[in-house]
Parts: C-alpha cells; sequence; structure tokens
C-alpha cells in the first residue's frame, strides 16, 4: 500500500510539487501559444487550466485536502465510488 511507503506530509509535497510543474509548464505554452498568434479561445483555456491548477496547488500544499491523500474512501465516499466518472 502507498500508505506504507510515503506519508501524508511526503505525498503532499509531491502533488504539489507535480502541480507547481504544471503550472511552469501551462505559463511557458501560454507565451509559445501568444507568440505563434494562436486563437484567443485556445489560450483561454490553457489559462483555465492554469489558474484551476495552481489553485490546487495551493489547496493541497495548505493541507486542506489531506484527507485526500489518505488510503481509502474519502470522508463521504462509500467504497463502491472512487472518481466522479460514473463508473
Amino acid at each position: 500500500m502507498l500508505c506504507d511507503i510515503m506519508d501524508v506530509d511526503e505525498r503532499r509535497e509531491l502533488i504539489e510539487l507535480f502541480l507547481r510543474r504544471c503550472v511552469t509548464y501551462a505559463d511557458a505554452s501560454i507565451e509559445r501559444k501568444k507568440q505563434r498568434g494562436e486563437d484567443e479561445e485556445i489560450i483561454a483555456k490553457w489559462l483555465a487550466y492554469r489558474d484551476f491548477t495552481e489553485h490546487a496547488a495551493a489547496e493541497v500544499a495548505s493541507g486542506v485536502l489531506d484527507t485526500w491523500l489518505e488510503d481509502g474512501p474519502m470522508p463521504g465516499e462509500d467504497d463502491s465510488q472512487t472518481s466522479d466518472s460514473g463508473n
């Protein structure tokens, strides 16, 4: 199990690092798209992704989502549902 390998603090740090790297990548991608003169609608979607990812990184870093990093179902979630995908 993952909990035997990493504690919640380590998980939080790893996920935050990954999300912050996604933000850095998005920033660079947005700049490239602007330089190439790509469609503003595409750039707007990338900006939304970037802003959401930055917000998620801040929430992870704050510890507010620590229950999401624990093994087992999330609070309010039964064992049969593990995502919002409807499966």
